[in-house]
């Protein structure tokens, strides 16, 4: 496995994650968003961005194709999440 995996599977387990758990914040007077999960999904995407970096740089300037479809992926898991658990409810 190329190091850089490493870096895509911690994004990926940080997304899943906020599936289990929650720490809902109030605001204002009716809505509530889950600060715990956004506080994590900026982690993944922090984690995501160091795999890409990195698979830019072993590569060459270019990373691996199923890299660039993980990475994708993953980062339309996090925006998909993040807008879950940003949307007051």
């Amino acid at each position: 496995m190329p190091p850089y995996a490493l870096q895509l599977l911690i994004a990926l387990a940080l997304v899943g994650l906020t599936l289990l758990v929650a720490y809902p914040l109030r605001v204002g007077e009716t809505g509530r968003v889950d600060a715990l999960d956004a506080f994590l999904l900026v982690f993944a995407l922090v984690n995501l961005r160091l795999g890409w970096t990195a698979a830019n740089g072993a590569n060459g300037g270019r990373a691996p194709a199923w890299f660039v479809v993980a990475g994708f992926a993953t980062a339309a898991l996090i925006t998909w999440a993040m807008i879950r658990a940003l949307t007051p409810g």
